[in-house]
């Protein structure tokens, strides 16, 4: 038992000992990426792959139930799909009377 995990402990610090230089061994497409707003930070070398599953991370995902066909977000005829109840606005925010909104009063 003692002789497999001595075993296992090379074979796994060998492989971790060689994994820099199989990172260099093989050419990967990578572009500079600025992640600061001015620029004068170190830019970061990210890969396409690495790049999309950063942003498929931070977003939400859409249930298999929403994309049923037959799947009817709100089932009130005419109600909004933000306030699913019959009689509500489909927009209950009202906004200030401004200048910019070129309201009347």
């Amino acid at each position: 038992m003692a002789r497999s995990c001595l075993l296992l402990l090379i074979f796994f610090s060998s492989l971790f000992t060689s994994l820099p230089l199989l990172a260099h061994s093989f050419p990967s497409n990578t572009h500079k990426l600025d992640l600061t707003l001015d620029g004068s930070s170190d830019e970061f070398n990210l890969s396409y792959a690495e790049f999309n599953r950063r942003v498929l991370a931070t977003s939400g995902y859409i249930s298999y139930q929403a994309l049923r066909r037959d799947s009817v977000p709100c089932s009130y005829r005419g109600a909004s799909y933000y306030n699913c109840r019959p009689g509500a606005n489909a927009n209950p925010y009202s906004r200030g009377c401004s200048a910019i909104t070129q309201c009347r009063s």
